[in-house]
């Protein structure tokens, strides 16, 4: 099982994503860089994944991890090449991927911090739907203490 948030997770969203042909037909204006910053998580790291779309499909993701606080991750400005920038509590974001917390419920709430090309997002929010549906039924452990620079639990 993969670590919540770890590349490995990140690589099986991927690969989820890309081999869904209901995925692809939902997601097709999923088009654009997001970058999420994952801040706190219970190994006492913070998190950063990006993920690249083009069409629906999955172009690439990326991963890093540091001992929180990062604070340059904490303090980087938005990359206006972006979509959009996403940043949260580990937590958070882990209540939403285990459909404990609905993503409306997550908009309203003040440490789901959505910046960038708003508009974007609701122009594509049956795929982003679609995103958080197929990365959501990853099998993974939320609950480590110590993860690897990949962000495997260790």
């Amino acid at each position: 099982m993969v670590t919540y948030y770890s590349k490995a997770w990140l690589e099986a969203g991927k690969e989820a994503l890309n081999n869904s042909e209901k995925h692809l037909k939902q997601g097709k204006k999923l088009n654009g860089i997001f970058d999420f910053r994952i801040l706190d998580g219970p190994d006492g790291k913070d998190r950063r994944g990006t993920w690249e779309f083009e069409n629906g499909k999955c172009l690439n993701v990326s991963y890093e991890c540091q001992p929180a606080p990062w604070t340059e991750l904490r303090e980087m400005p938005l990359d206006s090449g972006h979509v959009g920038r996403i940043s949260c509590p580990f937590s958070l974001l882990a209540k939403l991927n285990k459909g404990e917390m609905s993503p409306m419920k997550a908009f309203t709430t003040p440490e789901y911090i959505l910046e960038g090309q708003k508009m974007k997002f609701i122009t594509m929010m049956t795929a982003l739907n679609s995103w958080n549906e197929h990365v959501a039924r990853i099998e993974c452990n939320y609950d480590f203490q110590a993860t690897d620079n990949k962000g495997n639990e260790i």
